[in-house]
């Protein structure tokens, strides 16, 4: 695999457009706009996830199966599904905070909103090397 520099560089690209559509000041604001995309439709919703589809073409493509690999696949599932479970809870009309435990006008700090991009980043690079 000569193109691990290539990799790191596009999954970063990945990280950050993801990070860039969530970001807000607040839980409700991130909830909010994962609602939009999804209201946009779900393909699109799913598509909003490139890092993901990428991270699974880049296993798939060169059988990488290492406990690094394994752990960004089962974290950016989760990370979905627990997004598509937060959609139907508020489409269902449920209350997010009562249901969390984290008040919505929680407030977020931009550099919480980039930590999942440094942290998937890592596992890749421990992953290809």
């Amino acid at each position: 695999m000569e193109d691990k520099a290539l990799y790191l560089i596009i999954l970063i690209i990945f990280e950050l457009y993801e990070a860039s559509w969530q970001k807000a000041d607040s839980f409700k604001g991130i909830i909010d706009n994962i609602f939009k995309k999804y209201e946009n439709g779900q393909i699109y919703f799913f598509l909003s996830h490139p890092s993901y589809w990428f991270v699974l073409y880049v296993a798939i493509k060169y059988g990488i199966s290492n406990i690094w690999m394994i752990s960004i696949l089962l974290l950016k599932t989760s990370d979905i599904a627990f997004k598509l479970w937060l959609i139907q809870s508020k489409i269902k009309g449920k209350d997010i905070d009562e249901i969390l435990g984290i008040p919505q006008d929680f407030k977020i700090s931009s550099s919480m909103i980039y930590l999942n991009t440094v942290i998937y980043i890592a596992l890749f690079y421990l992953a290809l090397f």
